[in-house]
């Protein structure tokens, strides 16, 4: 498989945890260890895709890469502070949408894959 369908299933792999970390997280009657648990798949893959993305930078290069990691960085941090302050997800869900609004706009999102 070449670099770049590695890195877009990696990408892709990522967000489809993203979203169900935050997707479970709104729900009713939430069980937060379950929404932790699809955060750190997220981070996981993200952290795979990132590695890869590096390593072969020459070919992967993309801005909207980079922007991309940003967020999810952004989203997660803010997810993980708020459940350890014991504060609102009202910001946990602010970054998720900037983060969602990134992914679907780039090269990456679900209807680019091969």
């Amino acid at each position: 498989m070449e670099p770049i369908e590695t890195f877009k299933q990696f990408v892709a792999s990522a967000m489809q945890y993203a979203i169900k970390s935050h997707d479970n997280l709104f729900k009713e009657n939430y069980d937060i260890s379950i929404s932790l648990a699809y955060l750190n798949a997220s981070i996981s893959r993200f952290s795979s895709a990132e590695a890869l993305y590096y390593a072969q930078y020459d070919i992967l290069q993309r801005k909207e890469a980079e922007k991309l990691f940003h967020q999810f960085k952004v989203y997660a941090n803010e997810f993980l502070n708020n459940v350890e302050t014991d504060h609102s997800h009202q910001w946990t869900d602010i970054e998720f949408n900037k983060l969602s609004d990134i992914f679907d706009s780039s090269a990456f999102a679900f209807e680019n894959l091969s």
